[in-house]
């Protein structure tokens, strides 16, 4: 672990201190249409500026803080926000952030394993957050998160952004449709040319590849299954150690088969250092007569029949603004998000669900085994997601 991990560490759990002393700094209520949301980013590096980007282009709210540990970052990101006319304050405690700050948002961009220190504060101040996947990286932490966003005044969101993605939402409408017949099986990969590398290759920051980044497919996965797996089958390796490993390593391969309620079988592979040609993702819906390609926007008949278009073809960053420009929405309306906390809970909890059948953290080794939903012990129990 380096230093800034480290002091990162020690200040977010720092962070959640105190929390009551800062209950009087409220989210506004009866706000009129055209008045902005202040919002305040905590975690600047690659994903949160890329998010703090689409924000200042979005003209439902007024960036007022920016906060990192890395001075850097920080002056980055105040500079791209003046590029937009906002007008933000830097911070590297971001307890003090929202002691001074008069917020109605914030956005959580940090490392995974720091997710729910930085959101469960907010909540716990009537603040509505906006946090990137996955929630949290273990059981234990993401039952604390839905405890607070289910007790909470502001609303939850998570950056599950295909959920916003309109290619996605008619293929996936289609797909639990009775439109080509009854949903018979789904299958899915994410193949990536690079390995896992620096906080993603430890597993106790990142959560493993597959929580941190195929979590994208366990939310594609249980939104068509309309809701959770009750047996997962999982295997993985680190074909690519590198020199001094963390304890608890990340996978760069994994192979994953879940069963559902319904008797129906999902499975999934999730590759790293793959050749470029044959990257990218896919996750097909197998109906009676027809595969959706839900990514692809494209209907492949089953015997006789042509392909047909459905939608655009995806692409990652298709749904990234639309989620952005949604939350705005949800806080006004005080509305449910399309990702919210219970589709997020599903979602996150069947990647660390993949986690532990891949990996067995008392002998530090991957090792293929088979788990239930119910032995995750989550104290959590589901609700209504919508």
């Amino acid at each position: 672990m380096n230093h800034n991990q480290l002091g990162r560490r020690t200040f977010l759990a720092a962070s959640t201190a105190g929390t009551a002393a800062l209950m009087l700094n409220q989210t506004k209520k009866g706000m009129a249409a055209n008045e902005k949301l202040n919002i305040a980013f905590v975690g600047v590096g690659g994903r949160g500026s890329s998010l703090l980007r689409y924000v200042t282009r979005i003209p439902d709210y007024n960036i007022v803080a920016i906060c990192d540990l890395r001075p850097e970052r920080v002056a980055r990101g105040i500079d791209t926000a003046k590029e937009e006319t906002h007008n933000p304050k830097g911070y590297s405690d971001y307890r003090k952030m929202l002691e001074t700050e008069k917020l109605d948002a914030v956005v959580v961009a940090t490392e995974p394993a720091n997710h729910g220190k930085c959101v469960i504060p907010a909540l716990e101040m009537g603040l509505s957050c906006f946090s990137e996947k996955p929630m949290d990286t273990t059981v234990e932490k993401v039952d604390a998160v839905v405890k607070a966003a289910r007790n909470s005044k502001g609303v939850y969101q998570a950056g599950f952004q295909r959920r916003y993605n309109p290619t996605y939402l008619k293929t996936m409408a289609l797909a639990q449709s009775e439109t080509y017949g009854q949903l018979t099986y789904f299958q899915g990969h994410w193949y990536f040319t690079g390995r896992p590398g620096a906080w993603v290759l430890d597993a106790d920051i990142s959560g493993g590849r597959l929580v941190e980044q195929a979590c994208h497919h366990m939310d594609i996965m249980t939104w068509l299954m309309d809701g959770p797996p009750t047996v997962c089958q999982a295997m993985a390796a680190m074909t690519n150690p590198r020199t001094a490993p963390p304890l608890h390593r990340s996978e760069d391969h994994s192979s994953l088969n879940f069963l559902f309620p319904n008797g129906l079988m999902c499975s999934y592979t999730h590759f790293s250092c793959m050749p470029r040609a044959l990257c990218g993702e896919k996750l097909w819906a197998f109906k009676d007569e027809a595969v959706i390609d839900l990514a692809g926007g494209v209907k492949h008949p089953i015997g006789e029949g042509k392909t047909e278009s459905l939608a655009e073809e995806t692409n990652y960053y298709m749904g990234e603004r639309e989620q952005l420009e949604s939350f705005a929405r949800h806080i006004r309306n005080n509305e449910t998000p399309l990702s919210n906390i219970e589709t997020a809970r599903i979602s996150t909890l069947t990647a660390i669900m993949g986690r532990k059948a891949m990996y067995n953290r008392e002998k530090v080794q991957f090792e293929p085994s088979q788990i239930t939903w119910e032995s995750l012990d989550s104290t959590t129990e589901p609700k209504s997601k919508l």
